[in-house]
């Protein structure tokens, strides 16, 4: 028998060739066995699958709410310099201006998420010192921004870690049960020893070599995971 790649995307695996086979053992009672261990097998594989869509979906979610909370962080920001500018009449060359944002408001704003924080908190040192009452005002806002992009940060990076994690645990998954669907072969050439290839017809046929790299390489395996 040609086993299936393990290349190919877990779906495929279950739902192709996994249910294509448990089928066939069903259509036998006399093979209940088989099937029943069978069957424990492809619902391993499609809890891990189930898992793994939950933590990605999980993922997606984090990292929606932390380019909300970034974005949040950018208009936070972007008032505070629009502040400074009605005080120096719009002039971004004013030592006002330039003591908050040195390089200009993008060198805060469209920078690594890190970089923000910590530029941001600069600007917050520099706040506790401000005379000026109307910008020290500004100063709430701005560490409720950095507080909110913060934990939406964290929280983006636990699940890049949740998520990698469920994918880790899918692959093994699918070394098992490509494993219990080789054992089911080799059970019913037991079965049948007088006539082994009719266990043939209990699987569902295989592409082999190049052709079955090929199917596999146009199947997604799990999406990439997204960086911080």
């Amino acid at each position: 028998m040609r086993t299936p790649s393990l290349n190919l995307a877990p779906e495929t695996l279950l739902k192709s060739f996994g249910i294509y086979h448990l089928t066939r053992l069903k259509a036998d009672k006399n093979l209940k066995d088989l099937a029943d261990a069978f069957e424990t097998a492809q619902k391993r594989m499609k809890d891990k699958m189930e898992a793994f869509d939950a933590a990605f979906i999980a993922c997606q979610t984090a990292m929606a709410v932390r380019d909300g909370e970034d974005a949040a962080f950018d208009m936070t920001m972007g008032g505070f310099a629009n502040a400074i500018l009605t005080i120096t009449g719009s002039s971004r060359k004013a030592p006002l201006y330039l003591k908050y944002f040195p390089d200009g408001i993008g060198a805060v704003t469209d920078t690594p998420l890190e970089e923000e924080l910590m530029k941001a908190g600069v600007i917050l040192s520099k706040l506790a010192e401000e005379e000026d009452e109307s910008l020290k005002a500004h100063t709430g806002a701005i560490r409720a921004a950095m507080d909110n992009l913060g934990k939406a940060m964290d929280l983006h990076r636990a699940s890049i870690e949740m998520e990698n994690q469920a994918a880790g645990l899918l692959k093994v998954e699918k070394v098992n049960w490509l494993d219990a669907y080789k054992r089911s072969y080799r059970d019913l050439t037991r079965l049948f020893y007088k006539a082994p290839k009719k266990a043939e017809g209990y699987f569902k046929p295989a592409s082999k070599g190049d052709k079955a790299d090929k199917e596999a390489k146009k199947e997604p395996e799990t999406p990439a995971t997204p960086k911080v």
